[in-house]
């Protein structure tokens, strides 16, 4: 909830459309100290409203924000700091295309400001976002990016952040030793920084990169040293999907008795947190624990559970693959071949599909990449007209504020024709429109007034004169 100093209301933001209108029409005319007040509680309304899954909302509102802040110069940090809350928005929302072009903006806003920790940070989501759409050469440049930035002006975190990242990637190439490598000089970085969090997300990279080239034995030891950390730690999320990692290094290892414990932990959390896809991944890992334990009928008895589970949400395609070639397993120890079969049958079907959203995605990967310059483009089109606007605009008023006019009826003397001015005095009539426009006197005598008064000089005018 908010409360908007403007009409000391409290308003309740859960899709309530007016109350948001009411919040950013201040932006228009807001002054600059007012304008970092109500990004400021944008930015906290946005983290209650992403803890209940308000990400819509979210984007409504810095949608509206920032139409209001285009219209004002300047104010540049709050039109990053708005970018950077709607790129989280549609990250959250599965809508990575829009999320990517909000990160790339907020980082050109912050490095003209001359926050390179932000547009390090902004440009690294961004190489997330583009290895989430199957852009990994374009990732890695990104991230290649962040690390420059980073090793330039001394940002440990944001370059710890950036290998961490490379490692994924290199992962992904099969370049595992490389990865390893990385990953050791990120460890090194967190340990200097004191950073727990950033040391569990490590010791998890480096535990799969261990499995990768086959140290089962140092995967776990990894994963126990992540699971240990972000139990300490007690971040929600972390903490559950650390169950998933280790009772998968656990059955590796021969250790499905344990790993099964574990997971069953982690459920309890879960269920307290009402997180489904956690929950979900959670089962997956426990029902490789059952089987392993030659127990296939409580093994069927999860992957019912997980199946449903899966229908109330999309992706983690893997995890459900998995979980089709668990249910053949179950089905086959339970001496249920045609039933087996099928489940097979359902497995290479969901795989071919799976290939082809992988051939799918790497033909849209170019249409994305276009699309996004094209949006970048268009906006910055935008923004230029906008910013010339301004300037004409600016010229305007300050050549009208140059204009001093003379109207209405001014009293004048009938015989020295001098002015009557507002407070009762007589001035001359040259000092009166002096003081009162922007023109200016040089005095002179016409030709009547010359033979009036200097009829000699008329007469017979001195040669210089003449000349």
């Amino acid at each position: 909830m908010l409360i908007l100093p403007s009409s000391s209301e409290r308003y309740v933001m859960e899709n309530n459309c007016s109350s948001l209108q009411l919040l950013v029409n201040e932006f228009s005319e807001a002054s600059e100290e007012r304008l970092q007040k109500l990004t400021e509680d944008i930015c906290r309304y946005a983290e209650e409203a992403f803890k209940n899954g308000d990400n819509s909302l979210v984007e409504t509102t810095c949608s509206m924000a920032l139409q209001q802040l285009d219209k004002t110069e300047g104010v540049i940090r709050e039109k990053a700091i708005l970018h950077k809350i709607s790129g989280r928005a549609y990250h959250k929302s599965g809508n990575y295309r829009e999320s990517l072009i909000h990160n790339h903006i907020a980082a050109e806003l912050f490095e003209n400001i001359g926050d390179i920790e932000s547009a390090a940070s902004m440009c690294g989501n961004s190489g997330v976002l583009l290895h989430l759409l199957g852009d990994r050469a374009g990732a890695y440049k990104k991230q290649q990016h962040v690390l420059t930035l980073a090793e330039k002006h001394n940002l440990r975190r944001e370059k710890a952040r950036a290998l961490l990242n490379i490692s994924s990637i290199l992962r992904r190439r099969r370049e595992y030793q490389e990865a390893l490598e990385k990953l050791e000089e990120t460890e090194n970085i967190f340990e200097e920084l004191s950073d727990q969090r950033g040391l569990a997300y490590t010791y998890s990279a480096i535990a799969i990169a261990r499995k990768d080239i086959g140290d089962r034995d140092g995967c776990l030891a990894y994963q126990r040293k992540a699971f240990a950390i972000r139990q300490n730690l007690g971040v929600p999320g972390d903490a559950m999907l650390s169950h998933v990692g280790l009772a998968k290094a656990l059955i590796n290892t021969g250790k499905p008795l344990e790993a099964e414990q574990i997971c069953r932990k982690g459920l309890s959390a879960a269920e307290i947190s009402e997180w489904p896809t956690t929950k979900a991944l959670i089962l997956v890992a426990l029902c490789e624990a059952l089987l392993e334990q030659k127990q296939p009928k409580k093994a069927l008895l999860v992957i019912q559970e997980t199946s449903d589970l899966f229908k109330t949400f999309q992706g983690y395609d893997e995890s459900r693959t998995k979980l089709k070639i668990q249910e053949s397993r179950a089905l086959h120890a339970l001496n249920r071949d045609t039933e087996a079969y099928q489940a097979i049958i359902d497995y290479v079907e969901m795989e071919n599909g799976r290939l082809s959203e992988i051939r799918d995605e790497e033909i849209s990967r170019i249409r994305v990449a276009t699309e996004v310059e094209a949006s970048l483009k268009e906006r910055e089109i935008v923004t230029l007209k906008n910013t010339e606007l301004l300037k004409i605009n600016n010229q305007l008023r300050d050549a009208l504020t140059q204009v001093k006019t003379l109207s209405g009826m001014l009293p004048i003397c009938a015989s020295c024709k001098r002015i009557r001015d507002d407070d009762g005095y007589w001035q001359q009539i040259e000092s009166y429109i002096s003081c009162h426009s922007d023109a200016e006197f040089s005095h002179g005598l016409c030709s009547d007034c010359m033979k009036k008064l200097y009829p000699e000089i008329v007469a017979n005018p001195p040669e210089d004169l003449l000349q």
